[in-house]
């Protein structure tokens, strides 16, 4: 593992780099808090038996830790959602929201502590949504969790203004079966997600719910308790969007729980 602290400012070698002066008393105190903070860190994770290193830079937060993650490529990236202000946080978006559109890697915005006993899957069929049910069938959990797969169905209502009167009858009976279409569809992606979870010893069973994926899950998420949320980067649905869109700064941390965008290594959202 790699403990990462990133002091703002202008670019500078590394920590470990000779040299390392940092232009002004500022900056030098940021550093060296920062130096102090990831030493804890890694004291702690040690003495979990976790081995990790310390690494110190410079930069902007999210650029230099989404660059970091395509130098070392590493198989998690691990962020809180705090660190600026409210209002600075809205001006610029958060830097887990940018991390997690960018960084070439799965990336977990951690917001609550606790084990992990609930997990909620965003499902749509997708590559990406089969790349973060293989992964929460992979993770170390201490205790195996039970996994709710909840698939999302929506069909958009049908515009019946100025239609004659004739045909509305007709207009809504189409959207009734098209419904019905979306939900058996949703059913049956959910209940062969959760049933190949359960092939790999996971418990797990499938949940469907109408309406946009994003709110949806949100709202599943905290009717549920889930300790983790766990979605694809991208998907046939506006799952991605909901997590890794132009307002990912404010989405990353609507859900009230631990959320892990699952990615393969080496790609990332554009």
């Amino acid at each position: 593992m790699e403990v990462i602290s990133v002091v703002e400012g202008p670019r500078g070698p590394s920590d470990e780099t000779p040299g390392d002066t940092p232009g002004t008393l500022v900056e030098r105190v940021h550093r060296d808090a920062a130096r102090q903070q990831v030493a804890a860190a890694v004291a702690l994770l040690g003495s979990a038996g976790f081995p990790a290193v310390a690494t110190v830079r410079a930069g902007h937060p999210a650029d230099t830790i989404v660059t970091h993650v395509i130098t070392g490529q590493p198989d998690l990236v691990i962020l809180g959602t705090r660190g600026l202000s409210g209002l600075r946080r809205r001006l610029i978006g958060s830097v887990s929201g940018k991390v997690a559109r960018y960084a070439p890697a799965s990336v977990l915005i951690a917001r609550t502590p606790g084990p992990i006993r609930r997990v909620l899957l965003g499902y749509d069929a997708s590559p990406d949504a089969d790349e973060a049910l293989d992964l929460v069938a992979r993770l170390p959990f201490r205790q195996r969790p039970e996994v709710t797969v909840c698939t999302a169905y929506q069909v958009v209502e049908p515009f019946t203004s100025g239609i004659a009167p004739t045909m509305v009858v007709q207009v809504l009976a189409d959207h009734h079966e098209s419904l019905r279409l979306a939900a058996e569809a949703a059913e049956a992606a959910s209940a062969n997600a959760a049933g190949r979870l359960q092939a790999l010893g996971v418990p797990a069973h499938p949940r469907i719910v109408q309406g946009s994926a994003h709110e949806q899950l949100a709202s599943v998420a905290a009717v549920l308790s889930a300790d983790l949320l766990v979605v694809g980067s991208r998907g046939l649905s506006a799952v991605h969007r909901f997590f890794l869109g132009s307002t990912s700064a404010t989405l990353v941390s609507h859900p009230p729980t631990n959320v892990l965008v699952a990615r393969h290594a080496g790609r990332a959202t554009s």
